[in-house]
């Protein structure tokens, strides 16, 4: 398990040092660094040379759903909490993490609070893998993929699960 936590976080961190005690918070650098070098991650997907990022609403609240926007800015800001005891992770923005509690695919991601003291209910748990400059993750709960709408990309659309994955840029 270390060593997958190390791909990662050397293929998303270029070289920063990741805590991986239990459930350890991490500050990290994204390979955007169009913010001015600042610790976050950003994950997007490209249609016609569009970026779509993963996103929180402005209005951010718990429950609210995952959704596509247009920049990288606080709202599509993430930070990243991994586990040593298993390959997953805590994807936050806000402090809330996403959540995907229904066991059937098409149902929206949402944002709540990390249960669980901190370390995630396994709804909000994330395995990932990596693919060259790519992303994809997989809930621990429900087994779904994060994962764009199969009606295409669109601007403010929730973001879903599936059972084929979505790859995100990083």
């Amino acid at each position: 398990m270390p060593r997958l936590i190390s791909t990662l976080a050397a293929g998303l961190l270029g070289g920063e040092t990741v805590r991986t005690d239990d459930v350890a918070s991490t500050d990290t650098t994204a390979v955007h660094r169009q913010d001015n070098g600042g610790n976050r991650y950003f994950f997007s997907v490209s249609k016609d040379g569009v970026n779509f990022y993963l996103g929180a609403p402005a209005d951010l609240a718990p429950g609210s759903a995952a959704v596509l926007e247009p920049r990288h800015d606080s709202t599509t800001s993430w930070t990243l909490r991994f586990s040593q005891s298993t390959p997953t992770v805590l994807i936050e923005n806000g402090g809330l993490a996403l959540t995907d509690r229904p066991t059937s695919a098409g149902a929206d991601v949402t944002l709540e609070s990390p249960g669980n003291g901190g370390h995630g209910f396994a709804s909000q748990q994330w395995n990932y893998h990596i693919s060259g400059p790519k992303v994809m993750f997989q809930n621990v709960k429900t087994g779904l993929y994060l994962r764009v709408r199969n009606s295409g990309l669109v601007m403010s659309q929730t973001v879903t699960t599936g059972s084929t994955a979505t790859f995100w840029n990083y």
